[in-house]
């Protein structure tokens, strides 16, 4: 997970020409740092000065690309990486927030030591819990879409990353969250890299994607995007769409009965995808009829959707989800959920 803070540069972390001095640069990710600690709940003064563990920066290193002066708004990603049971180490990338140019970037490594004996020990669970919350923090809001992907997993994205999520064994697979130009996304256009608005698997062998008023059509056998592609919208493909929703769509779904369903707003439309037009009568609003039972913040319109075995729709707003069992066009009892309180949400509608 990588974590963002931004900061100006105030004239005390200069010299007198107003160019910042290397090492305040590392002072500067040291912020980033507790600054990721605190998103993770964790209590700064609790921490740092625990009698029980400490964890000192053993190695750190800093290259400069350009120079950094004194006024500049700056971003810094930060992201840790476990190495073993008593270290781990973060990268850092420092960016102008104006142009988002890589500036400088750093790493630091930390070792967990017992304060007495200076020895190594396992890093405490607080920051095991901080590795992984990173992870777990990603699924916890504004999703923009979620896919059961060709290798079975679920796959959450979010802004310019995305997670894959084992669904047998009920866990985020390692080396997640990636970017989305590094890994499924890799032929996309680059458009397309800094956060879809929908996607969905057709029956056809083909996933499509949605970006504003453009999509892609991803084929799975080749693993990559086809020729021709980003198209509009518009451009014939999606017959029958009211005009607004040519200008982009919240989130889209496979049902059960040969229809996908596309979001925007508070409404919906139904797409018949064997004679691939929109149903007539559409748009609907979503608490007309699809959504009677629905929570009313999700008839105001919903981030993502996705299907398990055409049984069960599973509907995502904001931090929350519901369960809808299409074939009783009803919600299951419970619901909604918050997402970050229940990491098995698939397990018990697999079978």
């Amino acid at each position: 997970m990588t974590y963002i803070y931004s900061r100006i540069v105030r004239f005390q972390d200069t010299d007198a020409a107003g160019v910042v001095y290397f090492s305040n640069i590392l002072a500067m990710c040291h912020e980033a740092y507790e600054a990721s600690l605190t998103t993770a709940e964790i209590n700064l003064k609790k921490f740092f000065v625990n009698s029980d563990f400490a964890i000192p920066i053993v190695h750190a290193t800093i290259d400069f690309k350009f120079p950094i002066f004194c006024g500049d708004q700056l971003i810094i990603e930060s992201t840790p990486e476990f190495l073993n049971d008593n270290s781990f180490k973060i990268k850092y990338k420092i960016l102008l927030d104006s142009s988002y140019q890589l500036i400088a970037q750093a790493s630091t490594k930390h070792i967990c030591i017992d304060p007495k004996t200076r020895q190594r020990q396992n890093l405490p669970p607080e920051i095991i819990n901080w590795l992984e919350w990173g992870k777990a923090a990603f699924l916890m809001a504004d999703l923009d879409t979620v896919l059961i992907w060709k290798d079975g997993n679920a796959y959450f994205f979010k802004d310019n990353q995305y997670i894959s999520y084992n669904l047998e064994h009920h866990c985020i697979e390692s080396g997640y969250p990636q970017k989305i130009e590094q890994g499924i996304g890799a032929s996309f256009p680059v458009s397309f890299y800094q956060g879809i608005d929908a996607g969905l698997l057709w029956n056809n062998g083909k996933a499509f994607f949605f970006k504003e008023d453009e999509y892609i059509s991803f084929d799975l056998y080749q693993n990559q995007v086809e020729p021709g592609y980003p198209q509009k919208l518009k451009s014939g493909n999606w017959l029958g769409w009211p005009h607004h929703f040519y200008q982009g769509i919240d989130a889209a779904v496979l049902w059960n009965n040969g229809k996908a369903y596309f979001f925007k707003g508070d409404e919906y439309i139904q797409y018949d995808i064997y004679k691939e037009i929109t149903d007539r009568g559409y748009p609907k609003k979503i608490k007309e009829e699809l959504g009677k039972e629905w929570p009313s913040s999700f008839t105001k319109g919903i981030d993502a959707a996705i299907t398990i075995n055409y049984r069960k729709a599973f509907l995502f707003k904001k931090d929350e989800y519901i369960v809808y069992d299409i074939n009783k066009k009803s919600i299951d009892p419970g619901y909604p959920k918050k997402i970050n309180e229940n990491w098995s949400i698939f397990s018990s509608k697999l079978h």
